[in-house]
């Protein structure tokens, strides 16, 4: 499997404790507070594509957290990565409205 195959999705991304400085992609609005891999591939899975969970995997800039990544195949998405971190950003946002 080569990672340029795929588009890399880390926790972090989508974390509403975490700074844009630190790492967080999202705007606070489509962000979660600690949000899991688990989440992150449903998520994905409810957009229709088919992701795989890396979990022994750490964010480079927080190498001692074993958070894990969740990836998702460049050919099955036609849209750009910044566009598939925010429609997960919303479905996250969305999932944990509905769990409250």
């Amino acid at each position: 499997m080569r990672n340029r195959d795929y588009y890399i999705l880390w926790p972090v991304y989508f974390d509403k404790n975490r700074s844009r400085r630190e790492g967080r992609r999202v705007p606070l609005n489509l962000a979660v507070e600690n949000p899991s891999v688990d989440e992150i591939s449903f998520a994905v899975k409810k957009m229709g594509l088919e992701p795989v969970v890396e979990r022994d995997k750490a964010h480079p800039t927080t190498w001692f957290e074993l958070k894990g990544r969740v990836l998702v195949r460049k050919d099955s998405y036609k849209f750009n990565k910044n566009h598939l971190v925010r429609n997960v950003g919303k479905i996250l946002c969305e999932m944990r409205r509905r769990r409250k």
